[in-house]
């Protein structure tokens, strides 16, 4: 296909009839993948097919598979559906080989294996593809494939840039800039070459060339790239160095598709090519795994290259070690591999040594820490350090730190337009943006989307927001790139910190304040996974990034949860407790209050944590905490009118208990309910929950129902009466008491209603507490303090 269409067989076969050239050239396009009829239509005719067209598909079809059949290929193309479809083998089309050429080359850690790949990959072409096919569908993919093949002479231009060889390129690029005049980075890519062969003057000429060529067509100036690298030749920056000195160009090729960061990428540049007093010598990059630091950083190194030109220098820390990465950096430097000296601080005392008077850029990827970097950290004014690390670094003399951030949507959907194509990203938009969620703005999730989409030319980004949407595999459908990133630094953490990142799965995904997270784990075990970036911290709430989540979710899968659970549940209740005492005007119990907030507003920021426990309890098989919980939501719920809240709490705890026959609690749950019904007017609900209050109250034994009986249905009738009309025939009269009036009648069997009926049946006439709004105060668990993990019983 990269060239005049051929099928090669025993003998090639060359197709070149119009209508099969168009037909087979899709099924190419879309190998293994079924061709619907109607595009084949709308490819050979247009909006307009004659009305044999399709017996016209079918003959060009049998003709194809009879040419396939003589070139000894076999029958290849089989009727699916109301499509077609051909099966190819891996390495059977030009195309597929090519692209896989291209993903080793930029998966290469090493400039000379990416030049390697990226020259047999471009090598593959024997024209332009799919030459002289006449279809306006045929056209658009043409289109696509040539625009690849020029990204990819970008990338293997900036290899050969990385490995010296700037005088063996600089007449390919020039020929380039001329086929191609709006291209930056071919221009970028000339005038880093001929200045690095001393041609100076025709650098610049060449910037001033492309400079009025964007003004006079476009009005737009060129990009930041251009301009900095103009302004550094201006400067005499990245002067050629003296004859017979090393000049390692050892950074990976450019991303053809970075994007973003401007700001941070011109604050970094700055950082790395700033001499004045006080300049930083090392300049760390830090963000969760996943976040693009190794592109941002190889990007800003790319930038300030021209700045140091005896070299840029490269490794990744985790993946050898120090010793061996300065003695590659020696040899690279020039010095003999015979007088390397064998330890390590012989080899970081020659190094800082060998880069005295000189000005070189290194850039050390994944470093556990800045201790990894200390021995390459060089005395010379003129050499800088860019580190990336997933820990968090504290900036101090001689350190600054750039702190990297997830893509925002506008970020997430640019990058992805850059894999995909913009065309395809505009057309869904809105799926286009959830699948940037679903990654959770993480780069290398993007990525990987958008590659598993740009793979499939007929699948859509709807259908890959549907493949992703299923929590319980999108890190497996991400692939294990993906999941490594996310779980990065987590098996280097003690086990209590790996246990804690686990438990924390049973916590809502929005924030959630530090005392849920000590109720399940130590605090230093909390600190040790937001060091490490496993947890986002802001002010005194937490949250686990998304995709982090779904790994602490699979973690939670496989340990054994009773004992954190009810350490949790119970955390939950001694809060609510807590917080509807100090609201009531009562003195902080416990140390929590501390950590309250405004308890009037308390329950809004935490509901959906304290929703989310009463499902967990209720999923647990834990009913006595469930219906606790759902009770404390009735009274917090209540107080601000979100009945929705007070319903599925009570309606999931009423499901648990009774599965589990607890009488005294169905009760209490009931009779909970109850009270939602009359203050929403459902008054036959009201009645109908109350009764069976009373009825599994009677049956759980131990408190005298007749007089509560009496108060609750005569206030129901009244409140039925005085927003409805007439009384229900049936309802015993009313009889009022002591405390049953109330000022609103929607709201008769208001809570001190039930309170007052219940005190007066207490047989020793002893007032029962107003805590709860229940009926009765449910068993309680042992009490369960917050604060330290000793304190929490492992058994309920």
């Amino acid at each position: 296909m990269l060239g005049l269409l051929q099928v090669r067989g025993r003998e090639p076969v060359v197709v070149t009839a119009r209508r099969q050239q168009v037909v087979l050239a899709l099924l190419l396009l879309n190998g293994n993948r079924v061709v619907p009829l109607e595009v084949l239509l709308d490819a050979l005719w247009g909006a307009e097919p004659p009305a044999t067209a399709r017996a016209q598909v079918q003959t060009c079809v049998s003709a194809l598979r009879r040419a396939l059949a003589k070139a000894g290929l076999g029958e290849r193309i089989s009727a699916r559906g109301s499509g077609y479809c051909l099966d190819l083998a891996p390495g059977e089309l030009d195309l597929h080989e090519f692209e896989t050429l291209v993903a080793r080359g930029r998966a290469a850690r090493r400039p000379e294996e990416a030049r390697a790949a990226f020259r047999a990959a471009l090598a593959l072409w024997r024209g332009e593809p799919l030459t002289g096919i006449d279809s306006a569908v045929v056209r658009a993919h043409q289109v696509r494939i040539a625009q690849r093949r020029v990204e990819v002479l970008e990338d293997c231009l900036d290899a050969e840039l990385e490995l010296g060889l700037h005088r063996e390129v600089v007449g390919e690029i020039s020929v380039l800039t001329e086929e191609h005049p709006l291209r930056e980075r071919f221009v970028l890519q000339l005038m880093t070459a001929l200045h690095r062969c001393g041609r100076r003057v025709e650098a610049l000429a060449a910037y001033r060339a492309v400079r009025r060529r964007f003004v006079d067509e476009l009005g737009l100036e060129p990009g930041a790239a251009l301009r900095e690298l103009h302004q550094d030749i201006l400067a005499g920056a990245g002067e050629a160095p003296p004859g017979g000195r090393a000049v390692p160009r050892m950074l990976p090729a450019r991303l053809p598709y970075f994007t973003g960061h401007e700001r941070l990428l011109a604050g970094l540049r700055r950082g790395l090519t700033d001499d004045g007093p006080g300049a930083a010598a090392v300049t760390v990059l830090t963000g969760r795994g996943g976040a693009g630091k190794s592109a941002v950083a190889a990007e800003a190194a790319h930038r300030a290259a021209p700045a140091f030109p005896d070299g840029v220098l490269y490794a990744r820390l985790a993946e050898e070690d120090a010793a061996d990465v300065l003695a590659r950096f020696l040899h690279a430097l020039g010095v003999p591999a015979a007088e390397i000296p064998e330890d390590l601080d012989g080899r970081a005392a020659l190094y800082r040594g060998v880069l005295a008077g000189r000005r070189v850029l290194t850039v050390l990827e994944d470093a556990a820490g800045l201790a990894r970097v200390t021995p390459f950290v060089a005395d010379a004014r003129g050499c800088r350090l860019l580190v990336t690390t997933h820990a968090r670094v504290a900036a101090r003399p001689g350190v600054a730190v750039a702190e990297l951030d997830v893509l925002d949507g506008a970020e997430g959907v640019e990058l992805l337009s850059a894999l995909v194509g913009e065309d395809r990203v505009t057309a869904e938009l809105s799926d286009a943006v959830e699948l940037v969620e679903l990654c959770g703005g993480l780069p290398l999730a993007v990525t990987a989307a958008a590659t598993h989409v740009a793979a499939r030319p007929g699948r859509t980004l709807a259908q890959e927001v549907a493949r992703l949407r299923a929590e319980d595999d999108r890190l497996g459908r991400l692939g294990a790139g993906v999941r490594a990133a996310v779980g990065r630094g987590l098996e280097e953490l003690p086990a209590a910190a790996r246990e804690l990142f686990a438990r924390l799965a049973l916590l809502p995904a929005g924030s959630w304040a530090g005392w849920t997270a000590t109720a399940l784990g130590p605090a230093d075990a909390l600190e040790s996974l937001v060091d490490a970036r496993l947890v986002d911290v802001a002010g005194a709430r937490y949250r686990l990034p998304s995709l982090t989540r779904l790994l602490a979710v699979e973690m939670l899968a496989e340990q054994p949860l009773p004992a954190p659970s009810r350490r949790l549940f119970g955390a939950w209740l001694q809060v609510t407790d807590e917080v509807r005492g100090v609201a009531a005007g009562g003195a902080p119990r416990t140390p929590v209050a501390a950590e309250l907030g405004d308890v009037s507003t308390w329950y809004d920021r935490e509901s959906a944590g304290l929703l989310a426990a009463v499902r967990q309890a209720a999923e647990a098989g834990e009913p006595e905490y469930c219906a606790e919980l759902a009770l404390a939501v009735a009274d917090l719920a209540g107080a601000r009118g979100r009945y929705a809240d007070w319903r599925e709490s009570g309606e999931t705890a009423l499901r648990a208990v009774l599965a589990a026959g607890d009488r005294r609690a169905e009760a209490a749950l009931e009779r909970s309910l109850g009270e939602l019904a009359v203050r929403e007017s459902r008054f036959a609900d009201a009645a109908g929950r109350i009764t069976r209050a009373l009825t599994a109250g009677e049956q759980a034994g131990g408190m005298s129902w007749d007089e509560l009986v009496r108060q609750v249905l005569a206030g129901v009738d009244r409140a039925r009466a005085a927003v409805a009309g007439p009384v229900v025939p049936g309802l015993p009269p009313a009889e009022v008491g002591t405390g049953n009036r109330t000022a609103s009648p929607r709201i008769a069997v208001g809570r001190n209603q039930y309170e007052l009926a219940a005190d007066r049946a207490q047989p020793d006439g002893i007032p029962r507490s107003a805590g709860r709004a229940g009926h009765r105060r449910l068993p309680r668990p042992r009490p369960i303090s917050w604060r330290r993990e000793s304190e929490y019983p492992e058994e309920a």
